[in-house]
C-alpha cells in the first residue's frame, strides 16, 4: 500500500519502482552475507529478522505497481476501430487486449519461479542458504540494469497528487446527498448512493437541487471520476473473498512442501523442489488458454467473464485440496509410513495438485489483478493494484490460525477443511458478483454509444509506425 501511495500522489510508478528495487536489494544483500556459516548465531538472527523486514518493505513497495506499469505501456486506454490492410475494419477490445496482456505478464514471472524453485533447493541442500540467497540477489540486481536500460522506452504516468482526498469527499457528499431529505424515492432507485456525487445522476427520479456551497464543493471531481470511483469499489469488493482462495493457493508452499515429505522421493531430491511444477504448468497452460482457450470461446459467441473466470479458479483450487486429502488419506493408510513416517507411495503422485492449481491461478489470479487494473481511475491505478494484493495477506494470516490443526493425523481433515471453505465460498462469491459481469459490459457498450462518431480510428499503417 505504502508503494501504491507513493507512486499515485507523489513520484510516479516508474521512480517508485526504482526506490523501493533499491531497498529491496538491501534486503537480499543483507540476508545472503549474514548466512554463512562464518556469521556468529548471536548476529544472524537478529539479521535475518531485519532482512526479512527490509524485503518486506521493498516488495510491498513494487509488487503492487509492476503490473499496472506493465500494463501503462499499453497505448490505448478505449475500444478503438483499426483498419486492416484489406480494408476491413475491426474493433479492438480494449478489456480483451488488457487480458491478453495480463496472462503473459503472468507468464513471465513464472519463467522465473521455474528458475529459482528448480535451482535455489539444491543450492540450499549443497552449498548451504548463502548460496541459495545469492541467485536471486544476483539476478535482482540484473533486473535492476534491465529495467533501467529499458528506461527510455517506457510510458511513465505521472502522480495526479492526493487523489485519496477528493475519493473521501465523493463518498461523503454522496452519503449526505443520498441522506437529504426529498431524496428518498432517488435513492430508493439508484443502484448505487454515489450516484449523488454526479451532476447527471442518471437515477431516474429528480434529486433536491446542489446548493451554491455544494456546487462549490463538487467542484473538485467530474461525472466521469465518479462513475471511475464507482468501478474501483466494484474492484475493491471482489478481494475480500478472495482471501478464501488465497488460502487455498498458500498450501502450496507450505502443507503440500510437508506432504512430499511424506512421500517416496528419488535419493538427493528435496521435498520442496515439487512446487515448481505449479510455474512449470502456468509455463505450459497460459499460451494455451490465452492462444487457443479463449479465442474458441469467443469463436463460438461464449464470453467468460471476469467473474465467471475468477469463481472457476475458486472451484478448481477446491478440487486441488480435494486431490491432496485423498492423498493424505492414502499416505495414512500406507504400511510404510506408519513405520518410518515416508510412504511408498511415489512422490511423483502428488503432481496433479499443483497443475490444479496452477489452473486455478490463471482464472482467479490473473483475472483478479486484470479486473484491478481495469476498474481503476487512472490517478488510482496503484492504489487499487496494491489491494488486489491485500488477500495474499489475510490469506496468510488465517493460515497461521490453522497451524495447529495442520499437523498429522489431521491432515486429510485441514485439506478437506480448506477445499470445502473455497467450494462454498466459491459459490457466495459467484452470486454476490456475478451481476458485476452485466454491469461490466453495460458500461463498455455504454462507453461505445457515446464515443460515437469520435471513436478512434487506426489504420495498420499507423500501426505499424508506432509499433
Amino acid at each position: 500500500m505504502l508503494g501504491a501511495i507513493v507512486a499515485d500522489q507523489y513520484i510516479g510508478r516508474y521512480w517508485t519502482i526504482i526506490v523501493f528495487s533499491f531497498v529491496y536489494l538491501a534486503g537480499w544483500i543483507l540476508l545472503t552475507t549474514t548466512s554463512t556459516d562464518a556469521t556468529p548465531v548471536s548476529t544472524a538472527f537478529p539479521s535475518y529478522i531485519v532482512s526479512l523486514v527490509v524485503l518486506g518493505l521493498g516488495t510491498g513497495g513494487i509488487k503492487g505497481i509492476v503490473s499496472p506499469l506493465c500494463a501503462d505501456q499499453y497505448k490505448h486506454d478505449r475500444d478503438y476501430v483499426k483498419e486492416l490492410p484489406t480494408g476491413e475494419k475491426v474493433l479492438v477490445d480494449y478489456t480483451l487486449s488488457i487480458q491478453r496482456l495480463y496472462n503473459w505478464f503472468y507468464f513471465a514471472i513464472n519463467i522465473g519461479s521455474v528458475v529459482g524453485g528448480a535451482a535455489c533447493p539444491f543450492l540450499q541442500l549443497y552449498f548451504g542458504y548463502w548460496a541459495a540467497f545469492l541467485l536471486p540477489t544476483c539476478f535482482f540486481v540484473v533486473s535492476i540494469i534491465a529495467f533501467l536500460a529499458g528506461s527510455p522506452f517506457y510510458v511513465k504516468p505521472k502522480a495526479t497528487g492526493s487523489i485519496i482526498v477528493v475519493a473521501w469527499k465523493v463518498f461523503s457528499f454522496a452519503w449526505k446527498q443520498s441522506r437529504a431529505h426529498g431524496n428518498e424515492k432517488a435513492r430508493k432507485k439508484c443502484r448505487d448512493f454515489m450516484d449523488f456525487a454526479k451532476r447527471d445522476t442518471e437515477i431516474g427520479e429528480p434529486v433536491i437541487p446542489w446548493t451554491a456551497e455544494q456546487e462549490a464543493v463538487a467542484s473538485a471531481w467530474t461525472d466521469v471520476f465518479v462513475d471511475e470511483l464507482k468501478q474501483a469499489v466494484m474492484a475493491c469488493r471482489i478481494f475480500v473473498p478472495l482471501s478464501i482462495y488465497w488460502l487455498c493457493y498458500n498450501q502450496l508452499n507450505n502443507n503440500l512442501v510437508s506432504q512430499a515429505a511424506q512421500l517416496n522421493r528419488p535419493e538427493g531430491l528435496p521435498n520442496n523442489v515439487l512446487v515448481i511444477f505449479d510455474p512449470i504448468a502456468l509455463c505450459i497452460f497460459i499460451p494455451i488458454v490465452d492462444l487457443f482457450v479463449y479465442p474458441t470461446l469467443r469463436k463460438f459467441k461464449i464470453n467468460f467473464f471476469p467473474q465467471q473466470r475468477i469463481t472457476a479458479g475458486f472451484f478448481i483450487g477446491s478440487m486441488s485440496m480435494v486431490y491432496a486429502a485423498v492423498l493424505q488419506h492414502f499416505i495414512y493408510q500406507d504400511a510404510a509410513w506408519a513405520e518410518t513416517g515416508v510412504a511408498s507411495i511415489s512422490v511423483w503422485i502428488q503432481i496433479p495438485a499443483y497443475v490444479l492449481l496452477a489452473f486455478s491461478e490463471i482464472f482467479a489470479s490473473i483475472t483478479s489483478i486484470e479486473y484491478a487494473y481495469t476498474h481503476a481511475p487512472k490517478s488510482m491505478k496503484s492504489l487499487v493494484s496494491a489491494c488486489s494484493l491485500f488477500p495474499n495477506c489475510v490469506a496468510a494470516l488465517l493460515g497461521m490460525a490453522l497451524a495447529p490443526v495442520s499437523a498429522d493425523p489431521k491432515m486429510v481433515w485441514t485439506y478437506s477443511g480448506v477445499a470445502i471453505a473455497a467450494f462454498v465460498f466459491g459459490t457466495i462469491y459467484y452470486i454476490m458478483f456475478r451481476h458485476y459481469d452485466v454491469i461490466d459490459e453495460e458500461n463498455r457498450l455504454k462507453l461505445l454509444q457515446k464515443q460515437g462518431d469520435d471513436i478512434h480510428i487506426e489504420t495498420s499503417v499507423v500501426v505499424n509506425e508506432k509499433m
